[in-house]
């Protein structure tokens, strides 16, 4: 899986946005590979989400979700930041392993 090296992934941040589901293709951002920044500092936390499409319609739903969710998990977070990004655009080559599984797809081998 592709990852930018700039854009830190918190784990925690991770673990809570994992059920903002994409209601189209059924599966989380995070399976998706869609989240492409999520960092916590004394400033709050940072998000940065792209779609699978910028046709997709349903796109302010999932970023109200994540904002929704993170509030809810970190309430003593001075801020939080959820924006929409479409540079790199997404490619199937970043849905993560869970997320090949999930869709039924086999595991792809390490290059």
């Amino acid at each position: 899986m592709t990852r930018t090296a700039t854009h830190p992934l918190h784990p925690d941040i991770l673990d809570c946005l994992q059920d903002v589901m994409d209601p189209e293709v059924g599966l989380s951002v995070v399976d998706l590979g869609l989240v492409y920044r999520a960092s916590r500092t004394e400033d709050g936390i940072t998000v940065a989400l792209t779609l699978t499409t910028r046709a997709c319609p349903l796109g302010e739903m999932i970023l109200e979700d994540a904002r929704e969710r993170l509030a809810r998990r970190f309430p003593e977070a001075p801020g939080i930041a959820v924006d929409l990004v479409w540079s790199p655009l997404w490619t199937p080559d970043r849905i993560t392993p869970r997320g090949q599984e999930l869709l039924g797809r086999a595991r792809r081998k390490a290059a």
